[in-house]
């Protein structure tokens, strides 16, 4: 189906080399530790990091709600940019609806972009979008624009700490 949707689309520069930042994007063990908006834990995280692979991960929110995802790469340049496409699953890897938001899209174009600036910071670019999805996948895409800033927003922040716990190592 035809993208008829602009995609979302959010950055933020932090101050790690890029070849850190590439690698706590792209290996489970790190992922686990940072990935997911404020609240929630990670409580799985399988990964099987090349081109047709997969990363399939839960996430668990203070009130016991759980929410799964995975992940099958389509594109990896090392450094440089991750590409996937991206549902929400089951814990045994199957796609599923969101668990919230029925009309969303049952899979998302997601491409991660990773800048050196000056040999010292690393900008991170995420663009999402539907894929594959009908009308009212992109209706339901485009009225979650704030709770995406908002969710992509706090994960920025847990990377950031996680990335200064890391130089500290």
């Amino acid at each position: 189906m035809t993208q008829t949707v602009a995609p979302f689309c959010i950055s933020m520069v932090v101050n790690a080399l890029c070849d850190l930042v590439f690698k706590v994007h792209t290996d489970a063990d790190h992922l686990q530790k940072w990935m997911g908006p404020e609240g929630f834990e990670t409580i799985h995280a399988a990964m099987d990091f090349r081109v047709g692979g997969t990363y399939h991960h839960g996430l668990e929110g203070a009130d016991g709600m759980q929410m799964w995802g995975k992940q099958v790469f389509r594109e990896i340049v090392p450094n440089e940019q991750r590409t996937s496409i991206q549902s929400f699953s089951n814990k045994d890897g199957g796609s599923t609806r969101h668990p919230m938001s029925p009309a969303w899209p049952l899979e998302m174009l997601a491409a991660t972009t990773f800048e050196d600036i000056d040999g010292t910071k690393t900008k991170v670019a995420i663009a999402w979008q539907p894929w594959n999805s009908d009308e009212a996948g992109h209706c339901a895409f485009d009225a979650a624009r704030s709770g995406m800033e908002r969710g992509f927003g706090s994960t920025f922040a847990k990377l950031e700490a996680y990335l200064n716990s890391q130089r500290a190592v």
